[in-house]
């Protein structure tokens, strides 16, 4: 899945209050989220984010895998909610980004070996 394609989901859903670059602005959020605490914890990977710039890299693939996207779609609709003061919407948006959140993780997680957290050394 691209950026573009999020954030046109994003728009379509919302009520159009908010622009690409905002929107972008919290896709970057999670994305940045995914690197520090999935993706480096596993071998072989030690990226450095870049936050995104829809002016820039709308043909962007997302890491998070399309089967996943509502990691990014639970999170912007939680973002719009939260500032549109909608509490109920914002709590089922949260409840519902966590639960696609841990499951992507969980899913990554059996599909990568984990960077060794503790390790001894011999003196």
């Amino acid at each position: 899945m691209k950026l573009r394609d999020i954030v046109e989901m994003a728009t379509d859903s919302g009520n159009g209050q908010y622009d690409a670059d905002q929107i972008t602005a919290w896709i970057s959020e999670i994305e940045g989220q995914v690197v520090d605490e999935v993706i480096n914890h596993a071998e072989g990977y030690d990226m450095e984010f870049r936050d995104l710039d829809y002016g820039k890299d709308p043909e962007r693939l997302m890491l998070v895998p399309d089967r996943f996207r509502d990691v990014y779609l639970s999170y912007v609709r939680a973002k719009v909610d939260f500032l549109n003061q909608e509490t109920e919407r914002y709590n089922n948006d949260v409840a519902m980004f966590d639960a696609a959140y841990e499951s992507y993780a969980a899913w990554f997680r059996r599909e990568h070996r984990q960077k060794c957290q503790v390790c001894f050394s011999r003196m």
